[in-house]
């Protein structure tokens, strides 16, 4: 087992446990109420399946939209919208650990902790599409962004025109 892991496998084996309780069924009910397409879910481990089946990327950001909308104050629906996004937490957090900014487990940390802000302050109205792309995309330039002023010491210099 890799070290890579430790908060990631800690991560899957808490949804575990949060999917199977009576807050996740409490919480889908209540999100049914102002977004009636997840009523058609059974459990909130179903939502998060049907969001990481390929093939039909426009249900796919309804429902991260829906989950994002109320994860600014949700912690439940935030930290379901993190398990739908792990396989992305997952890649990079392989990408970014060869990069030598941090240790591997650090590397994890570092991964979920930016997905986790940009749950929490996802700009629903301002980008309703590709919300998945959206959230790997912002994470990788938050992690990418933080790495690089790590080891140099400073961000980035802007490209000239």
């Amino acid at each position: 087992m890799s070290s890579a892991m430790g908060i990631l496998e800690r991560l899957d084996l808490e949804w575990e446990q949060i999917a199977r309780g009576p807050a996740a069924r409490r919480a889908l009910r209540r999100w049914a109420v102002t977004s009636p397409s997840l009523a058609d879910f059974a459990s909130i481990a179903a939502l998060v399946e049907k969001v990481n089946e390929r093939g039909h990327p426009e249900e796919s950001d309804a429902v991260l939209l829906a989950l994002l909308q109320v994860a600014p104050v949700d912690d439940l629906a935030g930290r379901t919208v993190l398990q739908a996004m792990m396989p992305a937490v997952k890649n990079l957090t392989a990408k970014f650990t060869p990069c030598g900014a941090w240790s591997s487990e650090e590397t994890a940390a570092v991964v979920v902790a930016a997905m986790w802000e940009r749950i929490r302050r996802y700009p629903v109205e301002r980008r309703p599409k590709k919300v998945s792309a959206n959230l790997s995309l912002d994470t990788r330039q938050t992690v990418w962004r933080t790495g690089h002023k790590l080891v140099y010491g400073h961000l980035p210099r802007p490209k000239a025109a």
